[in-house]
């Protein structure tokens, strides 16, 4: 009649444990950390001062699996690539029987295969959790950390006008991390592997600029470059209904599509003038044909080019 008053001390056999190898709860729980056999003690003292001893042996306690899992692509990915995993747990006593994903996205623990695969949605560093259960259902997690890469963000801007002979300097726009830069081809480039080199072409060409960041992410764009020649300018035409050298045409100027082509008389009337040069001057007036003479012109091709000025013949 004094369970009220009952006094309880355990003694749970494992003097490794220290202060926690004892209790004085009714009814007290302890952390095994090696699979023992125990005996685990047990006195219980009434109000009036009898006790009783109990001993009880603990040899059911299994050892615990071990969580550890690898990366596929142990230097981390660029985003929009699956991470691959793959488990390396071992069981203990037991065999596997669940595995348990937390891919840092904030989405906890999902039951999954042993072998999972992740798209992020994002690049960042991210901490991936494994916890793995047995057959017997003992438990343990692990983590490690894993990093998705962005790709560099490449901006050539628009295609690109040079003189004869002249030079310009290709100027991306790059956003990317730890950059590597290759251009190809590395015509007239005065060094392919740097973020803006000087172009000095001979002919019309396009440049790739392929950008490789952190994590061995890369991005390419392209970007036209047009040579301009200079303007190859006849100093006679025959508009004579012969069908043949009807037309004064000049030669590359139609790569110029912002040129104005102004032609005088001896004695300054003007007779005609074209901004752009897609229509050749078929030497008339009004719709009148001109008369054999020489005539005066001022061509201003623009796009970095000066005007020039000269004479043209008409012959019938």
């Amino acid at each position: 009649g004094t369970q009220n008053s009952f006094t309880y001390n355990w003694n749970f056999g494992d003097p490794a444990s220290g202060v926690a190898n004892t209790s004085t709860a009714r009814n007290p729980t302890h952390v095994y950390n090696n699979v023992g056999p125990y005996n685990i003690t047990l006195r219980v003292t009434s109000g009036v001062g009898c006790s009783k001893d109990s001993i009880i042996p603990i040899n059911n306690i299994n050892p615990q699996p071990v969580a550890a899992f690898s990366f596929g692509q142990p230097n981390g990915i660029c985003i929009g690539d699956a991470a691959r995993l793959r488990d390396l747990s071992t069981g203990g006593n037991g065999t596997l029987s669940q595995w348990n994903w937390d891919f840092g996205e904030g989405a906890g623990f999902v039951a999954l295969t042993s072998t999972p695969s992740h798209t992020y949605a994002a690049p960042g560093q991210y901490t991936v959790r494994l916890r793995v259960v047995n057959s017997l259902g003992c438990s343990d997690t692990t983590q490690l950390p894993f990093t998705v890469n962005p790709y560099p963000q490449v901006d050539l801007g628009p295609d690109q006008f040079v003189l004869d002979g002249g030079s310009l300097q290709l100027q991306p726009v790059v956003t990317a991390i730890l950059p590597q830069y290759a251009w190809t081809p590395a015509t007239f480039l005065n060094n392919p592997a740097i973020e803006a080199p000087i172009s000095t072409p001979s002919q019309d060409i396009t440049y790739t600029l392929t950008v490789t960041g952190i994590g061995g992410c890369a991005t390419s764009s392209d970007v036209f470059i047009k040579v301009l020649l200079g303007p190859r300018i006849p100093n006679t035409f025959s508009p004579n209904g012969d069908g043949i050298n009807e037309l004064w045409l000049i030669q590359y100027l139609d790569t110029y599509p912002n040129c104005r082509v102004q032609v005088f008389t001896r004695t300054g009337q003007k007779v005609f003038e074209s901004r752009g040069y897609t229509t050749p001057w078929n030497g008339t007036v009004g719709g009148k044909p001109l008369p054999i003479d020489t005539y005066y012109y001022i061509i201003e091709p623009e796009n970095g080019r000066k005007p020039i000025t000269g004479y043209v013949t008409i012959i019938k």
